[in-house]
């Protein structure tokens, strides 16, 4: 992880002196992150490809902004995820707009794992979905990508314990939510836990 860390970090340098092709390096490690987080936040199927196009060259254009303290991936993560909201938002102003898309799949590493599997994974998809953000973005974080809450953390520039308190909050929400709507899944939802 370090490796890739000093490479992305070089080639942000690169990209900053004019290489283009070190940016479309970037492009090709990053862009399906980007994409799953346009995903995950709920952007339709047929306007993701525009919206990493669209957060792509808002990093681009932002590349000067780059703390070199921090990873690359979470800097791109937090831009994208800025966009997405901010794009959700105005989403949720016009009319006719549909949920999350169940059958878009991510093949990134870590993307899902054991969670896109049967009739459960998309009754917890849709549970998900009417949960506030705030707590969806923590829970995808930490338990569907797979992040460590410090990471999280400071994805989201939250303190750790808001961290921890969404999750709880979401998990508790999340439980509700599929007792109520699928008791015969999940009557006994300390399986979440």
């Amino acid at each position: 992880m370090e490796e890739r860390a000093t490479q992305d970090l070089h080639l942000v340098r690169e990209t900053l002196a004019g290489d283009q092709q070190a940016f479309a390096i970037l492009v090709s490690r990053y862009q399906k992150l980007v994409a799953s987080v346009a995903w995950r936040y709920g952007v339709r199927r047929d306007e993701i490809e525009d919206v990493v196009s669209e957060v792509l060259i808002k990093a681009y254009r932002n590349l000067g902004r780059f703390r070199p303290e921090h990873s690359f991936s979470t800097w791109l993560y937090r831009l994208a995820a800025n966009h997405v909201i901010d794009h959700g938002r105005r989403a949720r102003r016009e009319p006719g707009r549909s949920a999350l898309p169940r059958d878009l799949i991510d093949s990134s590493p870590g993307a899902g794992e054991g969670l896109e599997s049967g009739e459960r994974a998309g009754l917890v998809r849709a549970a998900l979905e009417q949960l506030p953000g705030h707590y969806r973005e923590v829970l995808f974080l930490v338990y569907i990508e797979g992040c460590k809450v410090g990471e999280a953390a400071r994805m989201l520039r939250l303190p750790q314990g808001t961290v921890k308190t969404r999750l709880m909050r979401g998990r508790d929400r999340l439980r509700q939510i599929l007792a109520r709507d699928c008791p015969e899944y999940f009557g006994d939802t300390h399986a979440l836990s």
